[in-house]
């Protein structure tokens, strides 16, 4: 069976075309992304701004060519952070009916599920417990699970493009706005902590385009047989912190190729470091999977072709 599953974020869409039964995955035909900034202000005015729809659109056509070329059996788009919040949500799913592609909304409980059946993807341990970090654009998924269990998980409000537009207004990213943004994430984390302690975690899994394009830049480009399952130190991470910190998104984009994620990376990895530091962990491990994999999954593993 052949299946478009599609991750519909709050910064970026991306669209895994793969083939596979109810034991998993097979094969990877395409694995696209684009970023969209779907969630542009959707923080200050709880709308979808027009140019974000605009963008969507032209994203969801170029997805759906490559999907007609690969004649799949089932398509699925799982809209995530920045559709939940907005009021005219509704006009993202027009666009989807329009181009036929069904887009549903994750509710909080099933996201942490599916990122964290996306995120091991099978390539778990199953004797270690794992902390999946999710970090979004509008919010940050945390799964703790052991093997195939998800004995923990929750979906707090903070997101590389949330924060930005929130604390960020300026780059280099000035002290006082540092405190602000760190001070934020350090009580988001504090509300969660507690039920993360019950199972003490051996590892942190960390998905999503911040962990992926930190490394990227670590092992100079992006390559998955690299990137996947790559450990990034604390040091290093607070390294990359730092570094964001103090300089101008032009400089980022020039010196990183960071593109569409520029702007927000500084904040996407401060929501790592904090987590890091709050688990008292030396680092944390890199997957190149997520949603859109955990999607495909469940379309294969239920193996309906509605």
């Amino acid at each position: 069976m052949k299946v478009a599953a599609l991750d519909l974020g709050t910064n970026t869409f991306l669209c895994l075309i793969a083939e596979g039964d109810n034991s998993g995955i097979t094969k990877v035909h395409k694995d696209l992304v684009e970023v969209v900034r779907l969630g542009q202000d959707v923080d200050k005015t709880g709308r979808l701004h027009p140019d974000a729809l605009v963008r969507a659109k032209k994203c969801l056509t170029e997805f759906k060519k490559e999907i007609d070329k690969h004649g799949v059996d089932r398509i699925l788009a799982m809209a995530t952070s920045a559709a939940r919040d907005a009021s005219n949500g509704q006009e993202l799913f027009d666009i989807g009916k329009e181009l036929g592609i069904p887009i549903e909304v994750i509710p909080g409980e099933d996201e942490a599920r599916i990122s964290y059946q996306g995120a091991t993807g099978g390539v778990i341990d199953p004797t270690k417990t794992s902390l999946v970090v999710d970090v979004g654009g509008g919010s940050t998924e945390f799964i703790v699970g052991r093997g195939e269990k998800i004995l923990f998980g929750q979906s707090l409000n903070m997101g590389g493009v949330r924060l930005t537009e929130r604390f960020v207004t300026q780059q280099p990213v000035p002290q006082t706005e540092q405190k602000s943004l760190n001070d934020y994430i350090y009580s988001e984390l504090n509300k969660i902590l507690p039920e993360i302690s019950r199972n003490p975690v051996d590892q942190i899994l960390a998905v999503a385009g911040t962990p992926t394009s930190i490394v990227a830049i670590e092992v100079g480009g992006f390559d998955e047989k690299k990137v996947d399952k790559y450990f990034l130190s604390k040091e290093r991470l607070q390294f990359w912190v730092d570094t964001f910190a103090q300089t101008s998104v032009e400089e980022k984009k020039a010196k990183f190729q960071l593109g569409g994620r520029a702007d927000i990376i500084y904040a996407g990895a401060s929501i790592l470091l904090n987590t890091i530091n709050a688990m008292g962990m030396t680092g944390l491990v890199v997957s190149t999977k997520g949603v859109r994999y955990g999607v495909a999954l469940e379309m294969l593993r239920t193996g309906d072709h509605s």
